[in-house]
């Protein structure tokens, strides 16, 4: 396996190659749309105007992004791409237990922030804690959202590198932890306009765009802002599971679990299959699962005969079992085999099953 030097100049040389590729240096590669053309600027330790709630994370100064975006410009990123995002080892920059407690508190404001989320109240805890804390390395536009008069209202931002944020399963920037606010995409400019102070070192020339993955992440790769080098996070979990370079990205505790318990994860020993293990098309397929945690949302990635992903989940009973009963099959149904991975975000327990379908 190769060493962290080695890490670290594949990833400069990954982001070169992507920054290339992905539009100029004075219009971010949009089209561009009709509309306001104003991107407030966001430096680090900065709540903003309305911020959802106090601070429920810490910002870092001084960040420096990757050298090859530093000369190549702006560009968009997959969320996925190694070193990306920055971080600390067995050190979560956003306290994602205060931003639930503090949005459970004032039901409107958890009301507003769910909306933006597109997720229901009640589901706001699950949510949250699935999410993966972050540390951003670039300067970064996305949708922030205030809080105003019941609602959230939508904020083009360009959030300074060194910004803590949560980032969703697919790698996007999801919470501004400095102030809870929620993040969405960033809208298309043409040609945007800054407004704010200005940081040290801004160029509106080097604005990034981070764009989800095209697959679900189970472990992001982060750049260690201390070491210079590249650990593993596994997703939903809050740096008391990362791994150093050249460690083999095996969970060995559940996030958020206390100390002395005892890992959850080696209490598990899923499995999973297919009912049928083959079959015709027309018939009723169903997943079946067991020695999962009790009462979790399993992720479900299913990858079909034509290389084409989908994304289902199951809740497993108070036994750790579960089932899904996929929609049955068309004339249009790809033949060949079907496979599924079913994760437990919480603590990276999978198990794999397939079927075929002739």
């Amino acid at each position: 396996m190769r060493g962290a030097s080695n890490l670290v100049v594949s990833v400069v040389v990954a982001l070169a190659a992507i920054a290339v590729g992905c539009g100029s240096s004075d219009s971010e590669g949009d089209e561009g749309v009709a509309g306001p053309s104003e991107v407030t600027l966001e430096e680090v330790s900065d709540p903003g105007d309305n911020p959802f709630t106090d601070p429920v994370g810490e910002d870092e100064e001084d960040v420096e992004p990757p050298e090859a975006v530093a000369q190549s410009g702006s560009g968009k990123y997959s969320g996925g791409l190694p070193g990306l995002y920055g971080g600390t080892m067995d050190y979560a920059t956003c306290d994602r237990k205060q931003l639930v407690s503090y949005l459970q508190a004032t039901p409107d404001k958890a009301r507003a922030w769910s909306e933006t989320m597109e997720i229901e109240p009640t589901e706001i805890k699950s949510y949250v804690n699935k999410l993966t804390p972050v540390t951003l390395r670039t300067d970064t536009r996305v949708t922030n959202h205030g809080y105003v008069d019941g609602a959230a209202t939508p904020i083009p931002s360009l959030l300074q590198a060194g910004t803590a944020v949560l980032v969703d399963r697919y790698g996007t920037p999801t919470v501004k932890c400095y102030c809870g606010n929620p993040l969405t995409a960033a809208v298309p400019i043409q040609k945007p306009t800054y407004i704010g102070t200005p940081w040290s070192g801004f160029q509106p020339g080097n604005v990034t765009i981070i764009q989800q993955s095209t697959t679900i992440i189970n472990v992001f790769k982060l750049y260690d802002l201390e070491t210079g080098k590249i650990f593993s996070r596994p997703a939903g979990s809050v740096g008391n599971l990362d791994l150093p370079p050249d460690a083999p990205d095996t969970p060995t505790t559940p996030p958020d679990a206390p100390p002395d318990s005892p890992p959850e994860e080696a209490q598990e020993q899923p499995s999973a299959s297919f009912e049928p293990q083959a079959g015709s098309v027309g018939d009723t397929y169903t997943l079946h699962v067991e020695g999962f945690a009790p009462n979790v949302t399993l992720d479900i990635q299913l990858t079909r005969p034509d290389g084409v992903s989908e994304s289902y989940s199951i809740t497993t009973g108070d036994a750790g079992t579960g089932q899904y009963t996929f929609p049955q099959t068309g004339g249009d149904t790809p033949l060949g085999t079907y496979s599924a991975t079913i994760t437990n975000p919480d603590t990276g327990a999978s198990a794999t099953a397939s079927t075929t379908v002739s």
